[in-house]
């Protein structure tokens, strides 16, 4: 926790410098965001803003400060290459042109690519050349004016001149290169910070987990193989075990994957850190002070140098060396002193950066296609049934309007009816085609086959996420129940409370709104918002295209469902316990009234211990596992096995009597004889009571001496006498108040979720259009079949949703079953079934009032592209066939086939609730295996 905290505030101090630091680097830069628009359409906005430099370097030359100015361009810029790839065309024809216009743009692409870079290496040529010749230039002037000064004073001058006219650019350019030093430094100490927290919090816990979850993939893949092997070998075991092998595949590609972009990220990272210490280091002037003495230093070696070459004005060689140190050395030194040092690292910081990009695009790419070829289909039967492409848009629009108009005279023909009459049919019927070729023509020309208000994911992980989210509520559920009966103390423990200390069992148990807890437990789930939520979530609005991706149930999820649940509810109790210890108003005596007595071992009485020889079988339960009682310092006995707390029993004072409130007596052992009688019993004038102990200061009054039981008891030897009583008994007052409390309402985390997100608004506007706020409720268009009861699913009463059967806190619906893989529809007695699509009964259950509906193919246009072509099956149950209907018989769609039977629910539904009919649909989801779905998704 130390490091983790000393990480997290070496961040924040980096930060804090960097922003001090960078405070006076800002320059003006173009910024281009992508964003999409209430049409689904995206558009690039351009803004002018204060953005840091990248780039320092000194350009010269029109074509450099050109391309240099890139630098300065910041986010998604426009790409003629980017809008070319996002088109999808369908037509063979449109594959074609795409293809021909992407050549063309590569081949203009690579020649302006290397126009562009002849002209920077024809410019770069072009400077070097002027370059050299300013310097010949300047060189001869200087040694000219030089030769030509007349005297001492004007070479004196002219020296001053120059030495204050550098020294002036020196003093400008260092306190501008410790300006740029302090904002490289404060980048470096902010990247190496980031670094840190990036590979302790980030990159070794992921890799970790990878491995790990690659490891039990593997076990747990082993253990089905084994299984399998060893088992019956049947068909349904080997399809389970392609189905499990597929998923192994997957969760280890996914994590290895995983593993991959990490590893490629930390390496970025180090070499974007390395890059960034050299820069700081290259950028760091150094110390004023020091300036001056080294320039003198240059400026001698460099007068001396050139006062050597102009006395000796026939010396050839020493000119050609002055050439050479000229031309040559000077300009390999300047090539590679600081400033160009610090300009090539920081050309490399863009490089890194444009590298890294381009990087995440190929892994996201590869991703793509890894991804595209595991959902790729597994049987060969599917592939023979997958639906051809459809080779031209008119003809996709006239199957979208053929299903449409189906819709139309199927669902909303009979309420238009009821409210506006048969003359209304024509104009709503034409309205609502405008809308839905409205809709079919703007998702044909995004170049997806999604339409607007369609959940963004198959029904299948849909429903598993419904599934996991009742489970997460089922599950506290169940603990909280059991806090009510016996085992509340694991119970609360399993709720994470610390039960420690939670010694007594409560007396009164309170569920719910009470002192403690002014407030109802409330369980507001809506499976529509969650999975409006899921789709709005994982929706991607930065995609290139447009196009939607469905998202898949995965541990990502499930994550993401537990934040969302323990976000919105939380257990809370309260352990009132204030028992305490009382007195008897009669204490119980063992021993001391009539004259009876118990034994103890006189070998084994030590100060706080004993080792009884006989004792009450109340007592048993406080001996050590060795025999022995303990005792305190107010002589109570204490229990060994529970931690030495009080009994409320205690060992009789052989000095005293002990009464209770009641007026009885327990007497000591010798009061039942005085000292002289006791001695004429034994021969003696005279007895005096023996206490024994350990020493004359140090004696033990609880027991009656070996020697005094000696006398008393002939027969008993190393022995003692002692006498119990129970004084004090605990009186239990204990409370215990318990409640779920909900701290936000299901909306708002929803809600707080998505606005926390990137594109927070688009995100929440496209919740409440697939929730139906903005534009009425749409189910998210996944309907497929027809209803079954004649009126729409969504309009009927459920009394059973898909998933664990979860509907209020510290309350069971019913106790048939805790899992559903359906959902129970209120209907009548005798009401009429149509069959949901053209199919054959497959099976029915005369004693089980079930039947199950078969259809193969059954073509799902929102699943895939073109829709997907899946077998389907329909159980029913509390229904009968109808007179004349038998197994494999085919019936058409809306064919009234069987009616409802009279069943009550369960005994805890009131009876107000009418009778009802379960459904529950399966559908072949790859080919391999069934997978039950939310009927809700696919009925209309």
């Amino acid at each position: 926790m130390s490091k983790l905290t000393r990480r997290q505030n070496n961040l924040q101090k980096a930060q804090i410098r960097f922003e001090k630091a960078s405070h006076r680097s800002k320059q003006f830069q173009p910024s281009f965001e992508r964003r999409q628009n209430e049409n689904g359409k995206f558009k690039t906005d351009a803004n002018i803003e204060l953005g840091e430099k990248e780039y320092y370097g000194n350009n010269r030359g029109i074509f450099h400060k050109a391309v240099n100015a890139r630098f300065r361009i910041k986010g998604d810029a426009p790409s003629v290459t980017k809008a070319i790839n996002s088109f999808e065309p369908k037509t063979f024809r449109g594959k074609m042109t795409k293809k021909s216009v992407q050549a063309v743009n590569f081949i203009a692409h690579d020649t302006t690519k290397t126009a562009v870079g002849a002209a920077l290496a024809t410019e770069t040529v072009g400077m070097k050349s002027v370059d050299i010749a300013s310097r010949e230039i300047v060189n001869k002037a200087r040694q000219k004016y030089t030769r030509e000064a007349v005297d001492d004073y004007h070479r004196g001058t002219l020296a001053t001149l120059r030495i204050g006219a550098d020294a002036v650019n020196g003093t400008q350019k260092h306190f501008k290169l410790k300006k740029q030093h302090k904002l490289e430094k404060a980048k470096y100490r902010l990247k190496k910070a980031e670094y840190d927290i990036f590979k302790h919090d980030n990159y070794k816990p992921k890799l970790a987990d990878s491995k790990n979850t690659i490891k039990s993939a593997t076990a747990e893949f082993r253990q089905h193989k084994y299984t399998f092997r060893h088992g019956s070998r049947s068909n349904i075991q080997k399809a389970f075990l392609i189905r499990r092998k597929q998923q192994f595949h997957q969760i280890k590609r996914e994590n290895r994957f995983t593993a991959k972009k990490l590893k490629s990220e930390k390496n970025f990272n180090v070499k974007k850190l390395k890059n960034q210490r050299i820069i700081s280091k290259n950028s760091n002037p150094g110390l004023l002070i020091a300036k001056p003495v080294t320039y003198t230093a240059n400026r001698m070696k460099v007068s001396a140098w050139q006062k050597a070459v102009n006395e000796d004005a026939d010396n050839d060689m020493l000119h050609a060396v002055d050439s050479v140190k000229r031309r040559v050395a000077e300009p390999a030194v300047q090539n590679i002193s600081k400033p160009q040092r610090l300009q090539k690292e920081q050309k490399k910081r863009n490089f890194l950066n444009e590298k890294k990009s381009k990087n995440a695009k190929k892994l996201q790419k590869q991703d793509a296609r890894l991804k595209q070829k595991h959902n790729a289909t597994q049987k060969k039967k599917k592939l023979q049934n997958k639906k051809k492409h459809k080779s031209s848009i008119s003809e996709r629009f006239k199957e979208g309007l053929k299903a449409f108009l189906n819709f139309v005279k199927n669902i909303y023909e009979k309420e238009v009816k009821k409210f506006f009459g048969v003359i209304a049919v024509p104009i709503l019927i034409m309205l609502l085609i405008f809308c839905f070729i409205l809709m079919i023509f703007s998702s044909v020309m995004s170049g997806s086959g999604f339409t607007l208000g369609t959940y963004a994911a198959q029904d299948y992980d849909l429903s598993e996420a419904e599934s996991y989210y009742t489970e997460l509520a089922w599950n506290l559920n169940e603990k909280v129940i059991k806090v009510g009966t016996d085992d509340w103390k694991k119970a609360l423990k399993d709720l994470g409370a610390d039960t420690s200390d939670y010694s007594d069992t409560p007396d009164t148990v309170v569920w719910g709104r009470s002192t403690q807890f002014d407030y109802d437990a409330v369980y507001d789930f809506d499976t529509y918002k969650l999975w409006s939520f899921l789709c709005a979530y994982y929706y991607d609005f930065d995609a290139e295209n447009g196009d939607i991706k469905y998202w898949k149930f995965k541990d990502g999820t499930k994550d993401l469902l537990k934040e969302i649940f323990n976000n919105e509810y939380e257990f809370e109790h309260l352990y009132d316990n204030t028992s305490r210890w009382e007195e008897y108003d009669r204490y119980t005596f063992e021993g001391g009234i009539d004259g009876s007595y118990w034994l103890v071992d006189s070998s084994k009485v030590y100060r706080s211990s004993f080792l009884p020889k006989s004792n009450p079988s109340a007592l048993n339960a406080f001996k050590d596992d060795d025999g022995y009682m303990h005792i305190n310092d107010s002589l109570e006995i204490l229990d060994a096995q529970q931690g030495y707390k009080r009994t409320g029993w205690y060992v009789q004072d052989q000095r005293y009597f002990v009464s209770d409130r009641s007026g009885q007596s327990s007497l000591p052992f010798y009061s039942w004889f005085d000292n002289r009688e006791f001695g004429r019993m034994y021969g003696e004038e005279y007895h005096k009571r023996s206490y024994w102990g350990f020493s004359d200061t140090d004696q033990i009054y609880w027991v009656v001496s070996p020697d005094d039981t000696k006398r008393w008891r002939n027969d008993l030897t190393d022995t003692c006498l002692i006498n119990y009583y129970n004084a004090n008994y605990w009186k239990t007052d204990c409370r215990l108040y318990y409640n779920i409390k909900q701290k936000k309402t299901f909306d708002e985390v929803i809600i707080d979720k998505l606005s926390s997100m990137s594109h927070s608004d688009e995100r929440v506007q496209y919740y409440n259009l697939l929730i139906g706020t903005d534009s009425g409720t749409m189910n998210g268009n996944h309907q497929t079949m027809k209803s079954l009861t004649g009126t729409s699913i969504h309009g009927s009463t459920i009394v059973n949703g898909f998933g664990y059967d979860m509907q209020n806190w510290n309350a069971r619906h019913c106790e048939i079953d805790d899992l559903h893989e359906g959902v129970d529809i209120c209907i009548g007695t005798d009401k009429n079934i149509y069959a949901p699509f053209d199919c054959k009964i497959k099976s029915y259950d005369s004693e089980r009032k079930t039947v199950i509906l078969r259809k193969n193919n059954v073509q799902y246009w929102y699943d895939g592209t073109g829709g997907t072509k899946r077998d389907t099956e329909v159980t029913i149950t509390n229904v009968k066939l109808k007179d004349g209907y038998s197994e494999e018989d085919t019936i058409s769609e809306s064919e009234i086939f069987a009616v409802s039977t009279s069943h009550q629910y369960c005994d805890d539904v009131q009876n107000a609730i009418d009778n009802y009919i379960h459904v529950k649909v399966e559908i072949d989801t790859d080919g391999v295996g069934w997978d039950f779905i939310d009927p809700r998704l696919v009925f209309y």
